[in-house]
């Protein structure tokens, strides 16, 4: 299995896309720790892993509080011994004209989507260069790329993670780790349907799809991909 005795945080591990992407990294044979904000979302989450369950663990952690990132990295470090993906999968979406869309929303987005990335790549990423190999993946948007009207906040939010991982990228380009940045289109997700439910939602990207792609960033293979923006749209 191309990840095998490879250690991965996953944020965002409790949602709907994470539901996807950590038994997909189970099955790749890498070890999986989530910090959860809810144990009992978590709990869930292991229940479903059958087999596979002894190698998924969890720790209490807000993902935009640098001294709960720093602890949570120094417990997975203490109990694993080491660390080798770091998938920032947790963010939120917001929809709002620019003109309708108060501070508070436009910091919440920010702090949603940009500072978890800030903060958890932050503690992670001095072990990797340490260790002189490791994997990095962030989730943009088709909206960071391609604005449309009604989700400004937003776009920006995910623009800004976006132009985070290619300087970070840049930064690291010799150290043997490397940072890259997925950015789907819509995600077949029981709340989009539920929010768009006159759509097609067989035009949209499946988790596994994505879930797929992210193993195979985090692999051997993919070492020559560095600073990548990829889109993931569908058929949209």
């Amino acid at each position: 299995m191309p990840l095998t005795d490879r250690v991965a945080i996953i944020t965002g591990g409790t949602g709907a896309l994470g539901q996807a992407v950590v038994p997909a990294f189970l099955a790749a044979g890498a070890t999986v720790v989530v910090p959860y904000r809810r144990e009992a979302a978590f709990t869930a989450l292991q229940q479903q892993r059958g087999d596979l369950a002894h190698r998924l663990h969890g720790h209490a952690a807000d993902v935009t509080d640098p001294a709960a990132v720093a602890g949570f990295v120094t417990t997975v470090l203490a109990q694993h011994g080491r660390i080798d993906i770091l998938l920032n999968l947790a963010g939120g979406y917001e929809g709002g004209a620019f003109l309708e869309t108060d501070l508070d929303q436009w910091e919440r987005l920010a702090r949603l989507n940009v500072q978890s990335v800030l903060v958890c790549t932050r503690a992670v990423l001095p072990h990797l260069v340490a260790q002189g190999s490791g994997r990095i993946v962030t989730v943009g948007a088709r909206a960071a790329l391609e604005p449309a009207s009604g989700s400004s906040a937003y776009a920006a939010a995910k623009a800004a993670v976006v132009t985070l991982t290619r300087a970070i990228a840049r930064e690291i380009r010799t150290t043997g780790v490397t940072i890259n940045c997925i950015a789907p289109s819509t995600i077949d997700t029981p709340a989009n349907r539920q929010a768009m439910p006159k759509a097609d939602p067989s035009r949209w990207v499946r988790p596994q799809q994505i879930a797929s792609l992210l193993v195979y960033l985090c692999s051997d293979p993919a070492s020559a991909i560095n600073g990548a923006v990829i889109p993931v749209y569908g058929q949209l």
